[in-house]
């Protein structure tokens, strides 16, 4: 009798369904980018239920290609960790205008009826913002779930999308005519752009928890932006000297001198091992030991709409990025649910 061919045979041949499922979930978590994820979970079954989508590899942002609002449904990504350029079908993207930055969800701006809701370009979910709410810039609370923050300039109001009750919960008093607003463990941070004075509203009572005044030395009418963010747990200011060449950046982080009283900005030259994504008011920041070959205490921000560039904060320098598109759009955070 001819003996049979094993699954592992003699001859080198293997049959790799049969790899144990913490083997497979291990490596995914290793995969730099989302796509890669994708592939691997199309390799088989087995692989497929190794791997569910609601767990993949941590991501770093996406830069979005801008474009004209026409009929063209195509949205193209640029991915750092990999060098790729991924071109996505979005067809809920025609004549849309796509704000961020963002995870999970970009905000859209239809310019044809003026529709806005929220856009995931990669699974093309959306959730529609109500009639009347206008908001401008898009966040995360990663405290709570990471339900969606939405800010309104226009109404002067806040609204959260709630995942679990489906519904919008909204929050008036904040969100008019202030810059570089952050969201953090159940706070909202507002600067206000005229007098310098950064105001920290508890979202729970809806009442002003306390106020910060700018640094000492600020000269509120230099001409640059003023960015909150959350970075680590902490909360920065950083005022980015756009206007000046070589454009550089003042990182604040706030420091209460006695206990939780005295709130003060303290001048910093590191943030560590954090990498901030910036775009005009907004940012998005992630930890660099996640993702081998980059390093932290450094700033991604886009110039000029069309250059893609990095300033080391230790050193003080800037270096243009090599990047595919003519004209940057903002960040997104990959996800596929």
């Amino acid at each position: 009798m001819a003996q049979q061919k094993t699954k592992n045979s003699t001859n080198g041949e293997r049959n790799w369904s049969e790899l144990p499922q913490d083997i497979i979930h291990l490596f995914s978590k290793k995969l730099p980018d989302i796509s890669d994820f994708i592939h691997l979970r199309a390799v088989c079954k087995s692989w497929q239920l190794s791997v569910p989508v609601t767990n993949p590899p941590l991501q770093l942002p996406w830069l979005l290609e801008r474009r004209q609002e026409g009929e063209n449904p195509i949205i193209r990504f640029f991915c750092l960790s990999s060098g790729k350029v991924h071109t996505i079908a979005c067809p809920s993207s025609c004549h849309v205008r796509l704000y961020g930055p963002g995870g999970r969800y970009l905000l859209a701006y239809h310019v044809g009826n003026n529709e806005r809701y929220l856009l995931n370009p990669l699974t093309s979910d959306q959730i529609h913002v109500p009639d009347g709410f206008l908001p401008e810039n898009i966040g995360l609370d990663k405290i709570n779930g990471g339900n969606v923050v939405v800010v309104s300039r226009n109404t002067n109001m806040m609204g959260f999308w709630q995942p679990e009750a489906d519904d919008w919960v909204y929050v008036e008093g904040v969100g008019n005519w202030y810059s570089g607003n952050a969201y953090y463990m159940g706070q909202y941070f507002s600067h206000d752009k005229y007098t310098g004075i950064t105001n920290v509203i508890d979202i729970a009572t809806k009442k002003m928890a306390y106020q910060v005044a700018p640094p000492e030395g600020t000269n509120t009418l230099l001409k640059g932006r003023t960015i909150i963010i959350e970075s680590g747990g902490k909360i920065l200011r950083l005022f980015h000297h756009s206007k000046t060449e070589p454009c550089h950046f003042d990182i604040y982080c706030l420091h209460f001198s006695d206990g939780e009283r005295n709130p003060c900005w303290m001048k910093i030259t590191n943030i560590g091992d954090q990498m901030l994504f910036l775009q005009y008011y907004r940012g998005l920041s992630v930890c660099a030991s996640n993702f081998p070959g980059f390093e932290g205490n450094c700033i991604y921000f886009l110039k000029k709409g069309r250059y893609l560039c990095r300033y080391d904060i230790g050193n003080g320098t800037t270096e243009v990025l090599r990047c595919p598109f003519d004209l940057v759009g903002t960040w997104f955070v990959p996800s596929l649910v």
